[in-house]
């Protein structure tokens, strides 16, 4: 979170996108968005046997968004914290953005949640009787002050912005405490599945840098596509040293993602522990969940980074674009693995199996090992909650650019990082 350059131009009239246009883009989340209510109203009248969740994979398509989302908020924060803490020029532009996309990620996060509890009704259970023994107390409590954090992050930010350096000591103190902040919430969503010492799929010291690591990677692309989204219809401009030090830290953090969980595989094969090995097994390539393993590492991981490296393909329109994009998916699509490889093998494994917790005629009730396919049910309410980012994101933007951003009002001090 540093001062914003003043880089967003107010196109002209004509150039401004269409009241219509507005208005479908709208229409579309709010349809989204009461799609996603009608099937979370169906979930609840049903239980969650609507969803494809059973009580062997007991987590599934809530619980990999929701850690998701938590990395992009961590990522959005920790890249616009960096530009100030670092003296980055050339994200300033970018800060107010970033930390929109925070707020907006981890409000999305914390909603993710409630779905996959059943009895939403009792979520004060978790204050009333808290184990401060569990990671989960403390991920909800860092969860509730990051995003108030945010808020007050970014409105510091849009009145420095408008009220020039007066804010600036005040907007330093944030960035310097946002940091950390950011760093914390994503590692203490990472002990959640570090801790789990039966869960050996999870088990390893290497979860929580692996998740900070991840999430300046995704929460860097979400911007820049988000930048790239303001730059084509909402009269930002994004200057070459901007798109520069997007393309490297996008680079740099795949490069160190990748390695990363290139070293946890390795740790895996070499020690050829059974329980280690068989959830590995089921990830790379001819297993059954291998389909993660080619999104991850190569749609997500080899082309990206040769759009980003490569001269040639660099140079390509919406290269940048791309591989952002493309980033983003390969961490969703880790996010996957993590969590569902996770329960796929139980715990024991005895015949006739687990319990799946349902009777449906003609099936058995127990399985050996677990399936997980999320239903129209998970899909509609994750939609919906992605289309409430969508319209945060969107009405944040238009709201910022209403009270000023942009403007000579933003302060003298940003005059020396123009672009």
């Amino acid at each position: 979170m540093a001062t914003d350059t003043a880089t967003v131009a107010l196109p002209a009239r004509g150039a401004r996108p269409s009241i219509s246009r507005i208005g479908l883009w709208y229409a579309a989340l709010a349809l989204l968005g009461a799609l996603g209510l009608a099937a979370w109203v169906y979930e609840l009248r049903t239980g969650l046997a609507a969803t494809g969740m059973r009580d062997v994979v007991s987590w599934g398509m809530y619980i990999f968004t929701f850690a998701f989302f938590i990395g992009l908020s961590a990522g959005g924060l920790i890249m616009a914290s960096s530009a100030e803490v670092f003296g980055i020029a050339a994200l300033r532009p970018l800060s107010r953005l970033g930390v929109l996309s925070a707020a907006a990620c981890v409000a999305v996060a914390g909603l993710m949640i409630i779905p996959d509890l059943g009895r939403p009704d009792r979520i004060l259970n978790l204050f009333v009787h808290p184990n401060w023994t569990s990671p989960l107390i403390w991920d909800i409590l860092i969860i509730s002050v990051y995003f108030v954090f945010s808020v007050v992050d970014l409105a510091v930010l849009q009145r420095h912005a408008t009220a020039g350096a007066r804010w600036h000591r005040r907007m330093q103190v944030l960035a310097y405490v946002g940091l950390p902040t950011a760093v914390l919430l994503h590692s203490i969503t990472a002990w959640i599945f570090g801790l789990q010492i039966a869960r050996a799929w999870w088990n390893t010291a290497l979860m929580a840098p692996l998740f900070v690591v991840s999430a300046i990677l995704s929460g860097t692309a979400l911007v820049t596509l988000l930048a790239l989204a303001a730059h084509r219809w909402g009269g930002l401009t994004l200057a070459d040293d901007t798109r520069r030090w997007l393309r490297g830290l996008i680079a740099v953090s795949l490069i160190v993602d990748l390695f990363f969980v290139g070293c946890d595989y390795i740790t895996v094969l070499w020690g050829n522990v059974p329980a280690d090995r068989s959830a590995l097994d089921l990830v790379l390539p001819g297993g059954p969940w291998s389909w993660t393993f080619w999104v991850e590492w190569v749609a997500g991981g080899v082309v990206p980074l040769a759009l980003l490296l490569v001269p040639r393909l660099r140079r390509l329109p919406g290269s940048l674009g791309v591989a952002a994009a493309l980033a983003v998916v390969g961490v969703f699509a880790f996010r996957i693995e993590l969590v569902v490889i996770g329960f796929v093998n139980p715990l024991t494994q005895y015949p006739p199996g687990n319990a799946l917790g349902t009777y449906d005629r003609g099936t058995s009730s127990f399985e050996l090992t677990g399936r997980y396919s999320p239903t129209w049910v998970e899909f509609a309410i994750v939609a919906g909650l992605v289309a409430l980012f969508a319209a945060i994101v969107t009405v944040g933007y238009r709201r910022l650019r209403l009270r000023g951003a942009g403007t000579a009002a933003d302060g003298p001090d940003r005059a020396g990082v123009r672009s």
